[in-house]
């Protein structure tokens, strides 16, 4: 809980500093933010949080395209990835944050956005954002070290081809998933289970996700009902390197 009190603290500050009196969310502690703006660098896709969480693009069909939701976006064709090595950072144990822009026509049959890989036994997962049921169903999945395993999700049509906002968060006691902006929420305590596995986005073993994505970001705290609302309505307000004040602030994002 320290770590979300800090980032409140972080926002406030920063706020005043900018003159930013609009309450949107700054995400001041992102242990992950890939903004897609610029094109990738090669097959390296650079993780701009200053956690060094850079990401490898696995399959030959990603491409980088000008009209994503805030800048640049990725397309992925059905067949391909980014992969993330495993660092400490992304070993999130207690409370947790996922969030993603997608766009997509086609009907998903159980495609993690985001997801990190549980390596040994039991199930494959530790944590992840998920789309399926023929792009009718939004999911935030946990898993417990034991195994367990626990969600909340939301029903809707979402291959329209419109962007959609879908976020999860965990905050030691209660699960809930957010789409543009809407949430459910399903009681859940315990800690999360750990492991070095990859965080994935785009798919979920074979099940590749076809259509755009844009602004991934990850928290090791959990966002609030508001602060989620705020980020779908006004977009990132700003992504500071590692959490520090001092560091240089990413290009501020507006709707």
């Amino acid at each position: 809980m320290f770590g979300k009190y800090r980032w409140l603290l972080l926002r406030t500050v920063v706020a005043i500093a900018l003159g930013v009196l609009s309450g949107a969310a700054i995400a001041s502690d992102a242990v992950l933010y890939m903004s897609f703006n610029q094109e990738p660098d090669g097959e390296v896709v650079e993780d701009e949080s200053g956690r060094g969480n850079h990401g490898n693009i696995v399959g030959n069909g990603v491409d980088w395209i000008a009209d994503g939701k805030f800048g640049g976006a990725l397309e992925f064709d059905g067949a391909s990835k980014i992969e993330i090595p495993h660092l400490d950072s992304l070993n999130l144990s207690e409370e947790m944050t996922l969030a993603i822009w997608f766009r997509t026509e086609v009907p998903q049959k159980g495609r993690f956005l985001i997801y990190k890989i549980h390596n040994g036994g039991g199930r494959n997962y530790q944590w992840g954002i998920y789309l399926t049921a023929d792009s009718t169903a939004v999911s935030t999945y946990v898993v417990k070290p034991n195994d367990e395993v626990s969600t909340a999700g939301k029903t809707g049509d979402y291959m329209d081809g419109e962007w959609h906002f879908l976020a999860g968060t965990y905050d030691g006691e209660i699960i809930k998933c957010y789409i543009d902006g809407e949430v459910i929420a399903t009681d859940w305590d315990g800690e999360l289970r750990t492991g070095e596995g990859s965080v994935i986005i785009g798919t979920w073993n074979t099940n590749y996700f076809t259509g755009d994505l844009d602004e991934a970001c990850i928290y090791d705290f959990a966002l609030s009902e508001e602060e989620i609302k705020s980020d779908y309505e006004n977009g990132y307000t700003a992504v500071n390197s590692a959490g520090k004040l001092s560091a240089t602030w990413a290009e501020i994002k507006t709707q």
